[in-house]
């Protein structure tokens, strides 16, 4: 009779490896042989853990769970942005993610207040996800004193109540400070927000980035938006451009939606991208690919990031108790048309 509640130590004794190993198979980590991997996922199904095959190859966390269903939340504010485009692809890669671990995944909506309604909720084997939303305090601990597994999204919390996965921002605004001053660049100015954690980790980065450069002559205004909308950008531009020259040689948008704007913004005033203004923008969105100049970005694979957070919630769910994570993605510079060598 197969039991209803399987332990690793069950699984290691079946198999004959030490449960660090099976928690290292289950968790994805690196270094196990694809026939120990092997091994272990078989035995995981023979013993009654619900197995419906790996994300990413035998030993994927997302392969074993104990979830029914898993709740995602979403910032209407920010799908309704440019920049919100971006979740169009992590929702992509939570659901192919989730479909392979045999996971239901349906979308919710927060209460006027912020809170989670009861009747949506039930109990543990509810999983929760806030794609772009920063959970309120209540809330988080609601969800660790009833034990449900979550992972917030493209979100950072500092005080670690819950698993996350965002992209390496601050490691993404330094770069984009270091490849604008080694293009030259020393009249910089950086349109940023600390409007979200995950935000202002992308302000700090930048400058992080100028700070620590080595040259004469470089100076960094920075200007906080409201937020990384197509409207702020514009408001915020045009005050600046109506009181007489733009100083500045190349300008760091948060977002690429910014930038966009920003391109159009400076090219109705006369300024030339990138002949006299060089422009970078955040987040790899595919609209950028349509710009002329073709815009330079700082990318994240969204999708990836939204298909390790099946990932985690899965690990999550099968270790309650294991130390929260904070796992951060690769953001790659993409060379388009629109930084040059400053003159």
């Amino acid at each position: 009779m197969r039991q209803s509640r399987v332990r690793q130590e069950d699984i290691a004794r079946a198999v004959g490896v030490s449960v660090s190993t099976v928690s290292r198979v289950l968790s994805g980590a690196p270094g196990i042989s694809p026939a120990t991997a092997e091994k272990v996922m078989r035995a995981a199904a023979d013993l009654g853990t619900p197995v419906t095959g790996p994300t990413g190859g035998p030993g994927s966390a997302a392969a074993a769970h104990k979830m029914q269903r898993a709740l995602l939340f979403l910032n209407q504010v920010d799908i309704n942005t440019g920049s919100g485009s971006i979740y169009h692809f992590v929702i992509t890669g939570i659901q192919k993610a989730a479909k392979k671990a045999g996971l239901p995944i349906e979308l919710a909506l927060l209460g006027d207040d912020g809170e989670i309604p009861e009747k949506i909720l039930g109990g543990p084997e509810t999983g929760v996800l806030f794609a772009g939303v920063d959970p309120c305090h209540n809330v988080s601990e609601r969800l660790k004193n009833k034990g449900h597994p979550t992972v917030i999204v493209n979100g950072l919390d500092p005080t670690m109540r819950h698993d996350q996965v965002a992209p390496n921002n601050f490691f993404g605004g330094q770069l984009a400070a270091q490849y604008l001053v080694s293009m030259g660049h020393r009249r910089i100015l950086h349109l940023g927000t600390r409007r979200r954690w995950t935000l202002s980790a992308r302000t700090d980065g930048f400058r992080a980035g100028i700070d620590g450069a080595d040259v004469t002559g470089l100076k960094c205004d920075n200007i906080e938006l409201p937020n990384v909308t197509e409207h702020a950008a514009r408001v915020t531009l045009n005050d600046l451009l109506e009181r007489g020259d733009f100083a500045y040689s190349a300008v760091f948008c948060a977002a690429d939606n910014v930038a966009l704007t920003a391109m159009q913004e400076l090219r109705m005033r006369g300024i030339e991208v990138p002949r006299q203004v060089s422009l970078l923008g955040f987040n790899g969105l595919p609209v950028a690919e349509l710009s002329s100049p073709l815009l330079s970005t700082l990318a994240v694979d969204w999708e990836f990031l939204g298909a390790e957070s099946i990932r985690i919630l899965a690990l999550r769910s099968l270790e309650p108790l294991r130390p929260t994570q904070q796992i951060q993605t690769q953001v790659v510079l993409h060379r388009g048309e629109s930084v040059i060598e400053a003159n």
